[in-house]
């Protein structure tokens, strides 16, 4: 479902494994209780380095890295911090969503170990071409994960490389996951591929792909035309093609 959260998938996991909702602590009063104020200095000051925030930029990034650990997401300050950073110069997210995304990075890698760095790139992906949230995308991933879609170790990269060619067939971010999982395929980097060499062939007005359109009893114009407009009708050709 798209609107299960990541931390629900996740408590779903091994016996044993959750992510836990600890009791909600002030941001400042995290801080007070440590008494790590050198380490929240040195990570602010990584965290700017890294994003090039300006001071009254920091105030906000500053507070975000204070939720993210009053709400037990990394292992320090100065881990949170380059996460947030990573996250903040992939996506140009502020407030809420900045910190949201980070969490999500966070405890995809904490579970699956995939770099924060990769599995932002991948989220983003999704967030820009299925106009999906943050959560719906993480937590499409995890399932992704748990499935088996990441058995070869390019489930990133292959949500990266073919979330365009999905699109473009009209298919959604469900279904991108949905079917690779139902089909059981050994690498989905192969059903990536397949998807991305269909689109293009299915638009490219060659002899052969003509040929293959009629001998399924199409107008091969008619259904090129239907390809190209992309979403809906794209789909409706693809499942035709698909059944026939």
């Amino acid at each position: 479902n798209k609107s299960t959260g990541l931390k629900d998938t996740l408590k779903k996991l091994a016996a044993g494994f959750a992510l836990g909702a600890a009791i909600k602590k002030t941001a400042d009063a995290v801080v007070g209780c440590v008494k790590r104020a050198d380490e929240l200095k040195e990570s602010l000051n990584t965290l700017q380095t890294q994003t090039g925030a300006t001071d009254e930029e920091m105030q906000g990034l500053g507070d975000s890295l204070k939720n993210i650990y009053a709400d037990n997401y990394g292992e320090s300050f100065d881990d949170i911090a380059v996460a947030l950073a990573e996250v903040k110069n992939q996506t140009n997210l502020t407030g809420t969503e900045l910190e949201r995304t980070t969490e999500n990075a966070l405890a995809l890698s904490d579970t699956f170990d995939f770099e924060i760095q990769e599995s932002t790139r991948a989220a983003d992906m999704m967030m820009k071409q299925f106009g999906v949230t943050s959560d719906e995308a993480f937590n499409l991933i995890a399932q992704g994960a748990q499935n088996g879609l990441d058995k070869n170790g390019n489930l990133l990269d292959s949500i990266n490389e073919y979330s365009v060619h999905f699109k473009q067939l009209g298919f959604d971010a469900e279904d991108m996951f949905s079917n690779g999982a139902k089909a059981g395929v050994f690498d989905v980097d192969k059903l990536g591929d397949a998807v991305k060499e269909f689109g293009i062939r299915c638009k490219d007005g060659s002899n052969t792909t003509i040929e293959a359109f009629e001998s399924l009893g199409f107008n091969a114009d008619e259904l090129q035309q239907k390809f190209a407009q992309g979403g809906e009708s794209a789909q409706d050709a693809f499942q035709e093609v698909v059944t026939a």
